[in-house]
């Protein structure tokens, strides 16, 4: 991709190696990502002025925001199911 004025980099780490990658694949429309290790994913975002750059990374940012929120209601919903019905 040719150089712009305006280049941003933002890097990714979460401890779950799944949870990465649906954060990832979240951005799959977006943008190109890169992946440097299992829990780890990276994308550039470039563009010819700072209001474009600002508003690609508000766009971004909103859409990993929500993956998320996704993720972790998955994860607290998984945890809430148990079966307790032997208990009684």
């Amino acid at each position: 991709m040719a150089e712009t004025p305006f280049s941003l980099v933002c890097t990714i780490s979460r401890s779950n190696a799944s949870d990465i990658q649906a954060m990832r694949d979240s951005l799959v429309s977006e943008t190109e990502s890169e992946s440097s290790e299992d829990n780890t994913f990276s994308f550039r975002l470039n563009e010819a002025n700072a209001k474009d750059l600002r508003a690609m990374w508000n766009t971004r940012i909103r859409g990993l925001i929500a993956a998320d929120e996704i993720l972790q209601a998955i994860e607290s919903a998984g945890s809430s199911t148990k079966d307790n019905s032997k208990e009684a």
